[in-house]
C-alpha cells in the first residue's frame, strides 16, 4: 500500500516512507524523543505519532503533535521513519506537505521544530503559520 493510499478503519496499513514534498520527514533526533516518550509514558509499542495543522495561533495555523493510540483512519496518511508509525490527515498534509519535524535538546530551544517549506509566514514563537 502506498504513503498515499488511505487506510480503512480498523486494517491499518503498514506505512510507507513518505515521497518528496509529500508528507512528514522525522530527524533521527526527533525520532529518539518521540520513542523517549512513547516509553516513558508507558504507552503501547502500537502508538502511533498524529502530526497536523489546525486553524488558529497568531499567523492562521497552528502545529498539533500528538500521541494516538487508536491509529489512522480513511482520513490520514501514513507514513513510517525510524521506527516511529506516523499519521497524517489528508488536510493537514495539503498545507504541511514536505515538513521535516526535528528536536532540539538545547537548553533554552528544547523542543519539536517543525521546517515547512510551504509555509509562507511563520510567528515568533515557531508553533503557528501561514500558507
Amino acid at each position: 500500500m502506498s504513503a498515499e493510499t488511505p487506510t480503512t478503519p480498523g486494517t491499518p496499513a503498514a506505512p510507507a516512507a513518505p515521497k518528496p514534498g509529500r508528507g512528514v520527514q522525522l530527524t533521527e533526533r526527533a525520532a529518539k524523543e518521540i520513542q523517549r516518550v512513547i516509553a516513558e509514558q508507558n504507552f503501547p509499542a502500537t502508538t502511533w505519532v498524529r502530526i497536523g495543522a489546525k486553524g488558529g495561533g497568531c499567523s492562521g495555523f497552528t502545529y498539533v503533535l500528538d500521541f494516538d493510540q487508536t491509529g489512522p483512519t480513511e482520513f490520514d496518511l501514513t507514513f513510517a521513519q525510524h521506527g516511529v508509525n506516523i499519521v497524517v490527515d489528508k488536510k493537514s498534509e495539503f498545507f504541511m506537505g514536505g515538513t521535516t519535524l526535528d528536536f532540539n535538546d538545547g537548553l533554552l530551544d528544547r523542543g519539536f521544530v517543525f521546517k515547512n517549506p510551504q509555509a509562507s509566514g511563520t510567528c515568533g514563537c515557531g508553533t503557528s503559520f501561514s500558507a
